[in-house]
């Protein structure tokens, strides 16, 4: 798959029956609707994995491209197993990366990152609060994103557009969905000093909207990259850090 990076499993590799339990408990636990098949064909093959490079002394990784004004590369250092209690005495290959479950878990209850239906599935790398996550929602099924660490771009993204352009890539983003729908702008509250820019800010009342445009309102710090998981991974590439 790559010339100098060494795809190596996180877990050993599941079954099918493996896969619908995994697609059950999701729902269950996190209400997903539906668990993408080419995702489970590849935690089949490799449950899970990290992106290393095969030798030593290359100072290389993989990255994918994102169209974001203030960030054209976003890092992947690896893909999401899942962990069953069967694999007690198998040695993961890296005891520091989470595990599906765990990472959804942190992304989507502890934080409150992801919206309905947004499955996370992969880092940036470990210390980032960046993520990859793929839609289970059947208006954009299969769909991934890249959800860019809110720390920094409140530091950082946010100072620079300001600087550069005048505006803020995200406000701008909900602004023109809010247009799409023929939302009226005496509603949405001042924007200029805040220093995120999220639809729950912004706007009085959510249960106004009609039901597709608070969906992509929802999804507003999520930038699409990839129309499957096997668009994701054939778009990653290696590159010399």
């Amino acid at each position: 798959m790559f010339k100098n990076i060494e795809v190596i499993p996180q877990f050993p590799s599941l079954t099918p029956d493996d896969i619908l339990d995994v697609s059950n408990r999701l729902k269950e636990r996190f209400g997903y609707n539906k668990f993408p098949s080419e995702y489970g064909d590849f935690l089949q093959e490799t449950n899970g994995c990290i992106f290393s490079p095969n030798d030593d002394e290359l100072e290389i990784g993989i990255q994918l491209k994102i169209d974001l004004p203030f960030i054209e590369k976003a890092d992947v250092a690896g893909i999401f197993g899942v962990w069953y209690d069967r694999f007690d005495g198998n040695e993961p290959s890296n005891t520091n990366w989470p595990e599906l479950f765990a990472s959804n878990e942190n992304s989507k209850e502890n934080f409150d990152i992801l919206p309905d239906n947004m499955m996370s599935f992969a880092y940036e790398e470990e210390s980032s609060g960046s993520l990859f996550a793929i839609s289970t929602d059947q208006r954009d099924f299969g769909q991934v994103y890249y959800y860019y660490d809110g720390y920094m771009y409140s530091i950082f993204g946010r100072k620079f557009m300001l600087e550069k352009f005048g505006h803020c890539y995200y406000e701008q983003k909900l602004l023109n969905t809010l247009e799409k729908y023929g939302f009226d702008r005496s509603q949405i509250k001042k924007t200029n000093e805040l220093s995120e820019f999220e639809p729950y800010q912004v706007i009085n009342s959510l249960e106004s909207l009609p039901e597709d445009c608070e969906f992509e309102l929802l999804r507003n710090r999520f930038v699409p990259v990839a129309n499957s998981f096997n668009d994701f991974m054939a778009k990653l590439t290696e590159v010399e850090w």
